[in-house]
């Protein structure tokens, strides 16, 4: 994969790039979770810590969650017993959240969740963090 920065920067991506997060927004990443996170998601992190744009992808709108949002969402004893296996780290601003399923193989799948819906509602939308990067910023008619 082309590195996230080029990647988002490209003419026609749409993405509301907001200040990357530093080594130790990174670092508390680490420490909060029982998992290495996939390299293309702390590249995207590094990037933009939050952010926004258009999703080549079902829900077809994508806002990043920062490193503190994620952590908190991680740490939420609701959501670990509602979704031991899933980790949160974005939606589309309505109902749906977008997670990394860590109760499956690597590299890890990517889920939507209506959280209102529950657990039954997971599809997969996307086979890893680095093809649906790939999605990040175009437009569901647009080509990568």
């Amino acid at each position: 994969m082309r590195p996230v920065a080029e990647l988002l920067s490209e003419p026609g991506r749409e993405w509301r790039k907001v200040d990357g997060a530093s080594l130790s927004h990174i670092v508390e990443l680490n420490s909060a979770l029982p998992f290495e996170p996939p390299v293309e998601y702390i590249e995207l992190l590094r990037y933009s810590n939050g952010g926004e744009g258009e999703l080549a992808l079902e829900p077809l709108w994508f806002q990043l969650f920062d490193v503190a949002f994620a952590i908190q969402l991680w740490r939420d004893e609701n959501y670990r017993k509602e979704y031991p296996d899933l980790f949160f780290f974005s939606s589309n601003g309505g109902l749906e959240s977008i997670a990394f399923d860590m109760g499956c193989r690597k590299p890890s799948p990517i889920v939507m969740v209506d959280c209102i819906a529950g657990l039954d509602s997971a599809c997969r939308v996307s086979r890893s963090i680095e093809k649906f990067i790939e999605r990040v910023g175009l437009r569901d008619d647009q080509d990568v």
